[in-house]
């Protein structure tokens, strides 16, 4: 038996299980899947971020939602923007227009599409840009499930 299959202190032998040994931050410098699935999901949020981008300028060109919305307030109404977006789209579809073209999904743990419960839970953390960037930080850090963030987890759901 090689020592990465035993264990000295319990006198044990290790039996990794594939897919869980190790969370996304242990894994990715390695790992070139890995990688290409971040950067997917990158280009992803990238994407639909222009098109939400885009509907807004549209919609206070139209509505004056300039007047009505502050700077101070707008990041947290494009924010409500984004939560309803990628709740409504990935509730229907399981994916986003943005996942669409990257050839993305979301899926439960039984893989199937979310239901609309899920899909806001795995959502809400869109509402601001840093509540997104604190809650794939910890899904990089606390998710045995390589392609989740932390709000995956408590959604049961993840992105394939």
């Amino acid at each position: 038996m090689s020592e990465s299959e035993f264990c000295p202190n319990f006198n044990a032998s290790i039996r990794y299980v594939d897919g869980l040994n190790g969370t996304a931050a242990e894994r990715i410098l390695s790992e070139g899947s890995l990688q290409q699935h971040w950067v997917k999901r990158a280009i992803a949020i990238l994407i639909d971020s222009i098109i939400i981008g885009i509907a807004t300028a549209i919609l206070g060109l139209l509505t004056d939602i300039w007047g009505i919305f502050n700077w101070i307030a707008l990041p947290f109404v494009m924010g409500l923007i984004f939560v309803l977006y990628f709740t409504m789209t990935e509730s229907i579809y399981g994916y986003t227009m943005g996942k669409r073209i990257v050839n993305l999904k979301v899926v439960k743990a039984n893989g199937k599409k979310p239901s609309l419960e899920s899909a806001f839970k795995r959502n809400i953390s869109k509402i601001h840009f840093l509540i997104l960037l604190l809650d794939t930080l910890g899904g990089f850090f606390t998710s045995k499930d390589n392609h989740q963030r932390y709000i995956d987890q408590i959604a049961n759901t993840t992105v394939v």
